[in-house]
């Protein structure tokens, strides 16, 4: 995997929201729903209008799960109101520095990304507009806190863009505590690749995200990688 492979797996996992269907489930209240659709349009914000910095580990693992490989980066993601800029800051694999390789394939993929339409862009289940393509299902409720439940998202049609999971929600706050899930359909070449979120950063625009950790594995014919990482996002700033 090169730096420009590295790069896009952290991506993937932070753009870049797999817990199975529990027997007894409720539907969701509307109520709840409807507060959680505010959650999720409020955290559509971000997109444009959060800048924070990340710092990002990947280890690639044998097929014994021990490490071959291993990348970390920094970055600051800026926003402008109207876009995003990834600046890279520093880039080693496997011991060494390619910190100018990963900038020159991160101008690149930025540029690929300026010319994508909103359909090809990862939301929130729980986003109105996204609502009527999933089944919702009240799934658990935390016994050490009454007011956090969980609740699962299956899509009725499986497609690239849609995601399969769960969330657990503060039901007093309408918010997204954390989030587990699994892309419904994989890109080519990708065989799994399964996602956790927390959302413990505060913003003006309520929770964003804070922490993700991802495992996931992939490859042509008999090269299959196996992959595990994680991300740390920090010092948001919300820009109007």
């Amino acid at each position: 995997m090169n730096a420009r492979q590295g790069i896009l797996a952290m991506a993937m996992a932070i753009a870049t929201l797999f817990v199975p269907h529990a027997a007894c489930a409720d539907v969701p209240a509307p109520e709840l729903m409807a507060k959680l659709a505010e959650h999720a349009a409020a955290f559509e914000q971000m997109r444009n209008h959060a800048s924070f910095s990340i710092a990002a580990h990947l280890d690639e693992l044998d097929g014994d799960g021990a490490v071959t490989s291993t990348k970390s980066g920094t970055a600051r993601v800026e926003a402008d109101g109207n876009a995003t800029h990834v600046i890279v800051r520093n880039y080693v694999e496997d011991g060494k520095d390619k910190t100018g390789d990963a900038q020159k394939e991160q101008r690149e993929y930025d540029r690929k990304r300026a010319r994508r339409s909103d359909d090809e862009l990862l939301h929130m289940p729980f986003l109105e507009r996204e609502r009527g393509k999933y089944v919702f299902d009240e799934v658990e409720h935390d016994p050490a806190n009454p007011a956090r439940v969980r609740i699962s998202f299956v899509p009725r049609q499986a497609t690239t863009h849609s995601l399969e999971g769960s969330a657990w929600v503060d039901t007093s706050t309408g918010r997204v505590v954390s989030a587990g899930f699994k892309m419904s359909r994989t890109p080519m070449f990708v065989d799994f690749i399964h996602v956790t979120v927390e959302f413990a950063a505060q913003t003006t625009l309520g929770p964003a995200v804070s922490k993700v950790t991802f495992d996931g594995g992939g490859g042509i014919w008999f090269f299959h990688k196996h992959f595990v990482g994680n991300a740390t996002l920090s010092d948001y700033r919300i820009t109007p």
